[in-house]
């Protein structure tokens, strides 16, 4: 029965087949008929290209290059002072290619190029560029409130005589030549031709759109991946008809995505270099009291050459003297970073890079930590509208940090404290044991210890000053090109293996399924004849 069953299958499919070629003019007739669909495709659709960009994320060091700075002490200051700050270093590729996609850069891209003005010739699919014979712009009034797209066309005849006609109202602007201004409720339009393409008999629709509507559509068209998952490499690709307008705007947005970190970098570093100049400011003037008071004191007791009177320094002495400046200084930066942090204008702002002298690199640094979370905040700021709850819990985990951090610059200064005090001790126990040192020596060198700590700290702030004023000058770009943007070699569109897809389907599916569904409707003709 089995056997039977199969015979009676393979019978079948052999009818169905048979039936089918029985109708083959049918087929011929569709794959004539295919020809046309697929020629006109590979005919009149615009040939499409793919560019493709490599951009390179360089991680932000600390304006110190994330080293010290070999100045006599001050190199020890530098290298000792732990609490550390400003970002982690470490690079979030995801944040960047969302900075990179995001509204407000692409905007930029856009206005900078253009793109909010679109050319194209009646029954055209493809968008003009550089090639449109005309341009047309925007007055800055137009281009800030423009809330909807406007659509019109231009017809210029032999003589160079302009028609315009606005496609939603149907008003109608006539001009002897160009160039022309077309004022609108929303602004000021001025038209003009191309060089070189003067004279010319033009028929172009033209459409306005807000810069930011171009750019939601570029964010969804412009693709980014990661060139490796260990990489810091950005590969971007987008496809476009116009070769030339599809490499300039990948350059573009590298140029802006460069210039637009580089402002905050530069905006930053200005609050810096005026928190420095205060803090320099300050310590100079405590320096100049205290090499004052060392002069006054030095003729009050007729010391002429203090370093030779004071015969008593021994080893030990010396390295106590080094770690107390040290430490000293460390307690100074210290209390700078606490006034900083419990100022409640600075709620929301980076740490200074001044107060930020530790390793960048530190995993588990609290100020690193509170830099990183402002930063994640600024960045969410300008993506996100001021109703998203993400702001809140945002804020809730900076003042957390906060709080964090603060406790531990207070433990840090208990810590200092303790420390200063055991040292101080086992100075002294060394002078109580040298009972010949007058006291008036002895004051003497507790007013060197002050000026030294001062020069230290002077060191230090001074080499920071020079950092920033650098960074603010000049400094690298925070993406390196690895690769501008290029054409690759093949058009992506049209294809022909979709005009062969688009031949097969009408040649062979809807022959089939034309006779598949008329056989089914004679058989259900004849079963209602049955029933009747």
């Amino acid at each position: 029965m089995e056997d039977l069953h199969k015979d009676n299958e393979v019978i079948s499919l052999k009818l169905i087949i048979v039936n089918y070629l029985y109708h083959w003019k049918l087929f011929v007739i569709a794959g004539l008929i295919s020809l046309i669909p697929a020629i006109l495709y590979l005919v009149l659709y615009p040939k499409t290209y793919e560019m493709k960009a490599m951009l390179r994320i360089q991680d932000e060091k600390s304006l110190n290059n994330g080293g010290g700075i070999s100045m006599g002490e001050a190199a020890g200051l530098m290298r000792s002072f732990g609490l550390g700050g400003g970002s982690s270093g470490a690079i979030n590729v995801d944040d960047e290619m969302a900075t990179l996609r995001s509204n407000a850069l692409l905007t930029k891209v856009v206005l900078a190029l253009g793109l909010d003005v679109t050319y194209e010739k009646p029954f055209s699919f493809e968008k003009l560029y550089k090639n449109s014979p005309i341009v047309v712009s925007l007055d800055s009034i137009m281009r800030e409130n423009l809330q909807e797209s406007i659509v019109f066309r231009i017809n210029i005849d032999q003589t160079g005589a302009v028609a315009i006609k606005m496609e939603e109202t149907g008003e109608k602007f006539f001009f002897p030549s160009l160039p022309a201004q077309l004022k609108l409720e929303q602004g000021i339009v001025n038209i003009n031709y191309r060089e070189g393409d003067e004279k010319k008999k033009i028929k172009l629709n033209v459409t306005i759109s807000p810069a930011s509507w171009i750019a939601e559509d570029l964010a969804e068209e412009i693709e980014y991946d990661t060139y490796s998952e260990t990489a810091n490499t950005i590969e971007i690709a987008y496809k476009d008809h116009n070769k030339e307008r599809g490499v300039d705007l990948l350059n573009t947005l590298m140029a802006e995505y460069n210039t637009s970190e580089m402002a905050v970098k530069r905006k930053d570093g200005k609050k810096s270099f005026l928190f420095l100049e205060e803090r320099i400011d300050g310590v100079m003037t405590q320096l100049k009291e205290i090499e004052r008071s060392i002069e006054l004191y030095k003729l009050k007791n007729r010391m002429t050459d203090v370093e030779y009177d004071v015969q008593f320094y021994s080893e030990a002495l010396k390295l106590y003297r080094e770690k107390l400046i040290e430490l000293e200084a460390q307690k100074y930066m210290i209390d700078l970073l606490s006034k900083y942090l419990e100022d409640p204008k600075n709620q929301y702002k980076l740490v200074p890079p001044v107060l930020s002298t530790g390793s960048s690199s530190e995993k588990g640094n609290p100020v690193a930590a509170y830099n990183e979370a402002i930063i994640q905040w600024e960045k969410m700021q300008k993506t996100s509208k001021d109703n998203n709850p993400l702001n809140e819990v945002a804020e809730k985990q900076i003042e957390k940090l906060r709080e964090s951090v603060i406790v531990s610059v207070d433990n840090t200064r208990k810590s200092l404290n303790a420390v200063m005090s055991d040292l101080k001790a086992q100075e002294k126990q060394v002078l109580d044991k040298m009972g010949n040192v007058p006291t008036y020596e002895r004051e003497y060198l507790d007013l060197r210890r002050q000026q030294e700590i001062l020069q230290g700290v002077y060191l230090v702030l001074l080499q920071k000053k020079e950092e920033v004023a650098l960074s603010i000058d000049g400094g690298r770009d925070k993406g390196f090109v690895v690769e501008k943007a290029y054409v690759k070699y093949l058009a992506v569109a049209p294809r022909k293996l979709y005009a062969a897809v688009i031949m097969m389907f009408i040649t062979i599916f809807l022959p089939v399924g034309y006779l598949f569904c008329k056989v089914r409707l004679l058989e259900l003709i004849e079963e209602y004849k049955k029933i009747k």
